[in-house]
Order: structure tokens, then C-alpha cells, then sequence
């Protein structure tokens, strides 16, 4: 029984032994990770805190102020991590470092701060690759990335605007102006309706060039409904007197003319007010325009005419 006892107490005294020298070596994998965050090596560092909160895990009550003090650096290092790709520019591992850090702190249950500063960092490297790609113009990649800021952020309006600069880059003219459309419904409706006027501008030239006059007069009044402009004026001027919407020719030349008052065709669009009012059956003021170029070089035989036609005072 003696002999037992004795074989016992030095088993103990051995077991006890090897924990202190495993706490030591675990303390000292520790140290070495603190150190290589010191020195921002970053990854040895990740690698040598995950270690040493496995080890520190293993030994129970004995290690457990190293594996807290594991917890409380490994999701500092994935945040600095994250900041180190974005960096060098590769936002994709940025993001998916700050989501590492993000689930490890709420894992740990410790670190608040790395939660909020991660979770504000993750969009914003979103918006850096979106605009990278747009910037160097690869258009489709840039609609795709724009399309996974807005699954998390719907109501983002720079994000709906910047893929409505990419789609209509693409030539993808209509998705351009859903994109736009929500964009201004999301804070950024002054240049949203620069551009949608922009897009309606070119449909209606290109209807214009296809002899498509109801088209072109459409597109044009939305293009003055986003932004106005002396163009777009004119083109629905030019397409309603096609159509013999004579009213509405006659107020789109008078505004062209409002926007424009120094206009190269000025003598011509008050000839086609003219007979845009002479043709609604407003003579009084088709006389008025026809009188204001009675002396003009090139247009002034033609209101004479009606001058004498409509027997103007």
C-alpha cells in the first residue's frame, strides 16, 4: 500500500509537470503571435493565435486566460487584414477577411468595436470594386457588383445611379433608365434626370432618323420632362407639326426659341410657329409670327404670303 501511494504522488507530481511546460510552450506561441502583429505580419500572427487558442483550449481552466486573450486578438487581425487587401486594391478577400472578423468577434462574444468597424468597412469596399470596374469600363462585371451593394442596401441611390452610368455605357438603354428612375427616387434625382433626359434625347433622334414620328415626339417630351433643353424642344416641335399637333408644335418651338433666343434657325422656327398656329386655327397669332420676318432674305416671301393669305392688320 506504501509502495502504491508513493507511485501515485509522483505520477501527480509528473502530470502536474508537463501541464506547467505545456503552458509555457502555448504561452509561448502566444507571444510570438503578438509579436508578428506587432511587426504587421499579419498572417503569421492569425496563424499563431489560432495555435495557441487551440492549445490553450486543450489544457481547460489551466489556459484559459491565454484563449481569452486569443479571442480578443484573432478578429483585430482579420480586420487588419481586410485592410491590408484593400490596399493592394483586392477588394473581394477585403470583404471576406471583414466578414471573418465580423463572425469571429460575434463568435468570441468580445469585441463590439470590430463588429461595427468591419460591418462599415464591408460596403464601402463594395462600392470601391463597383467603381473600380466601372472606371475601367468593364460595364457588365460593374452592373453585377453595383446589383450586390443594392441586395443589402436597396435603397442606396449612388449605387442605382452608377449602374445606370454602366448600363447605358453598355448600350442597355432601357435598363439604364429603370436604374436611373430608382436613383432618383433614392436621393439623387437631379443627376438621374440629367441622364434619363440624355437617353429619351438620343431615342428621339434615332426615331427621327427612322421616320418614326410618334416615337420621336414621345421620347422628346420625356427628355423635357426630366431635364428641358433647347434640343428637346425641338424635336418635339419638329415632330408634332409632322403629326399636325399643331398647338403643341407651336409651344415646343416657342420654347426652343425661349431657351435658345439666339438660335441659327431663329428666322425658320418663327416661320414654323407661324404656320403651326395657322394650322390650330389661331390666326391672330400666326399673323404675329409671320410679321416678325417679313424681311428676312429666305423666309420672308413665305410670310408674306400668308400675311396676304390671312389678311394680317
Amino acid at each position: 500500500m506504501k509502495k502504491f501511494f508513493l507511485t501515485l504522488c509522483v505520477a501527480l507530481v509528473a502530470t502536474g509537470f508537463a501541464m506547467a511546460q505545456d503552458l509555457e510552450s502555448v504561452v509561448g506561441t502566444f507571444n510570438a503571435a503578438a509579436t508578428a502583429l506587432n511587426e504587421k505580419n499579419y498572417d503569421s500572427a492569425l496563424a499563431q493565435f489560432n495555435t495557441a487558442l487551440e492549445q490553450a483550449t486543450a489544457l481547460g481552466e489551466e489556459g484559459e486566460q491565454v484563449a481569452t486573450n486569443c479571442k480578443e486578438s484573432i478578429p483585430k487581425v482579420l480586420l487588419q487584414l481586410g485592410k491590408q487587401s484593400a490596399e493592394a486594391s483586392d477588394f473581394d478577400k477585403a470583404v471576406d477577411f471583414f466578414k471573418q472578423a465580423t463572425d469571429k468577434a460575434l463568435d468570441f462574444a468580445n469585441n463590439d468595436a470590430v463588429v461595427a468597424e468591419a460591418q462599415k468597412l464591408i460596403p464601402q469596399m463594395l462600392n470601391a470594386k463597383a467603381g473600380a470596374l466601372l472606371n475601367a469600363k468593364n460595364y457588365d462585371a460593374a452592373v453585377e457588383a453595383y446589383k450586390a451593394i443594392l441586395e443589402s442596401d436597396p435603397t442606396n441611390g449612388a449605387a442605382f445611379f452608377r449602374m445606370g452610368q454602366a448600363l447605358n455605357a453598355a448600350g442597355k438603354a432601357d435598363e439604364a433608365i429603370e436604374a436611373f428612375t430608382k436613383a432618383a427616387e433614392n436621393g439623387q434625382e437631379a443627376n438621374a434626370k440629367k441622364q434619363l433626359a440624355n437617353i429619351y434625347l438620343r431615342k428621339a433622334v434615332a426615331c427621327q432618323q427612322e421616320k418614326d414620328m410618334k416615337g420621336m415626339l414621345e421620347n422628346a417630351q420625356l427628355s423635357a420632362e426630366n431635364n428641358d433643353s433647347a434640343n428637346a424642344q425641338k424635336l418635339i416641335g419638329t415632330a408634332a407639326l409632322s403629326l399636325k399637333q399643331n398647338q403643341v408644335a407651336a409651344e415646343a418651338f416657342e420654347a426652343y426659341l425661349a431657351l435658345n433666343p439666339e438660335a441659327a434657325d431663329k428666322a425658320q422656327t418663327i416661320y414654323q410657329i407661324g404656320t403651326a398656329y395657322m394650322g390650330a386655327g389661331n390666326n391672330g397669332k400666326a399673323c404675329s409670327y409671320f410679321k416678325q420676318i417679313k424681311s428676312d432674305a429666305k423666309w420672308g416671301e413665305a410670310a408674306t404670303y400668308y400675311i396676304t393669305t390671312l389678311k394680317c392688320n
